[in-house]
């Protein structure tokens, strides 16, 4: 129901009691007990993430990939360079440095281009996604424990693999739609 103004307050749930969960490094659940907006009580599970960045990387004709296995998925996923904010870092900060390291690129400028929460469902999880302008190709900087084959794609073949179903999560496939869109393909 649109209510013809800003005030939502109506559709608001309140926190009444919490309990930690799990706590990891990457990140952390509680299970919630919330009062809903009409006075009754659920339940929710939240994931609290502190966000990561992801990147669209062109230089010439190509745009760059990185394909990497994913334990949760059990699959190899061809995705944008992306990475997780470490605590003490700004976004951008995280972009410049997940760029370089996972693509050895160098960009000109970094300019954020859109933001999205992953799941909002159960997770605060927010991704910063970054154009890399005037970029150039150096040497890969992996974090130890990563492993992954850079891909580069001709842009003019964006639009059959996203139809193809060549990418299957959610950064990536809003990455190559603005691709698409800026370069009219």
């Amino acid at each position: 129901m649109n209510t013809g103004n800003d005030d939502y307050s109506h559709l608001k749930e309140e926190i009444i009691s919490s309990e930690r969960v799990f706590d990891g490094k990457v990140i952390k659940v509680d299970h919630s007990t919330v009062q809903l907006p009409d006075g009754g009580s659920a339940s929710r599970e939240i994931v609290y993430h502190r966000g990561a960045v992801s990147l669209v990387a062109v230089a010439g004709d190509e745009m760059y990939f990185v394909r990497q296995y994913r334990v949760a998925t059990d699959d190899f996923l061809l995705e944008i360079p992306a990475g997780k904010i470490e605590v003490g870092e700004a976004p951008d900060e995280t972009a410049e440095k997940e760029l370089k390291e996972e693509i050895g690129g160098v960009a000109e400028s970094l300019r954020k281009i859109h933001g999205f929460y992953v799941s909002p469902g159960f997770s605060n999880e927010y991704v910063h996604l970054y154009e890399a302008d005037n970029m150039t190709i150096d040497k890969q900087a992996l974090d130890d424990d990563e492993f992954l084959d850079i891909v580069k794609i001709r842009l003019s073949e964006l639009p059959a693999q996203l139809d193809n179903g060549a990418f299957q999560d959610a950064k990536t496939v809003i990455g190559v739609q603005y691709v698409i869109a800026k370069y009219n393909l």
